[in-house]
C-alpha cells in the first residue's frame, strides 16, 4: 500500500506560497537583481532551533577542505533543468559567506548555521524565514512570469520541490541586509 502524500503537498503550499515564496532581489542597490530570495512561512507550530545542527556528510570543517564540491551534495533544479554547482563555478568561500538565511532581521551565513550560531533560536508560528541565494545574472535570467519549479536533491537532506507562480511583482525587489 502507497504513503499518501496528498497533506504533504498542502502544506509545503502553505510554507511556500506560490506567489508569494519566490522573488529575484536588489540587494545593493544598484538596480540590477543579484539574488534569489526564497521566503518561508512557519505555519506548523513554534521551532527550536537544536544546539547542534548535525546534517550528514556536511560540517564546518568539510565545507573548508580544500577539496570542498557543493555539487557532490546537493543538486538543484529549476524548471527540471539541473543548475551547475560544480567547484568551478562556485567557490566555497562564496557559498559559505553567501548563503543566507534571514530571521527576525538577523543575518546568518551557511558557515553561521554550522557553527551553530542559531542554536536556541525559536522560530514562532507565523514567521518567515528568508533564504537569500546570490546567483549569476544567466539563471536570474531563467526566471520568467509565470509557472516554475525549484527542486533540490541531496543525500543528506529530504529533497524539497516548490512550485512557484512569478509575476511582475516578484520581481527585482529592494532587499537591505541587516548584518
Amino acid at each position: 500500500m502507497g504513503i499518501n502524500l496528498s497533506s504533504l503537498k498542502v502544506l509545503i503550499k502553505k510554507i511556500f506560497p506560490p506567489n508569494k515564496c519566490v522573488y529575484t532581489v536588489d540587494l545593493d542597490n544598484d538596480g540590477m537583481e543579484d539574488a534569489l530570495l526564497i521566503r518561508a512561512i512557519n505555519v506548523v507550530i513554534p521551532l527550536d532551533i537544536p544546539n547542534e545542527i548535525n546534517i550528514q556528510n556536511l560540517s564546518k570543517e568539510k565545507i573548508e577542505q580544500e577539496n570542498f564540491n557543493i555539487g557532490e551534495i546537493f543538486q538543484i533544479y529549476l524548471d527540471n533543468e539541473k543548475i551547475d554547482l560544480s567547484k568551478t563555478i562556485i567557490d566555497k568561500e562564496v557559498i559559505q559567506e553567501n548563503v543566507l538565511l534571514i530571521h527576525k532581521e538577523q543575518t546568518f551565513t551557511l558557515k553561521d548555521i554550522l557553527e551553530g550560531k542559531l542554536k536556541g533560536r525559536t522560530i514562532a508560528l507565523g514567521d518567515t524565514i528568508d533564504i537569500l541565494l546570490h546567483m549569476n545574472k544567466n539563471n536570474l535570467n531563467r526566471l520568467t512570469e509565470g509557472k516554475h519549479t525549484f527542486k533540490i536533491e541531496s543525500e543528506v537532506l529530504p529533497s524539497l520541490k516548490v512550485n512557484f507562480i512569478l509575476s511582475k511583482d516578484n520581481f527585482n525587489i529592494k532587499y537591505t541586509l541587516e548584518r
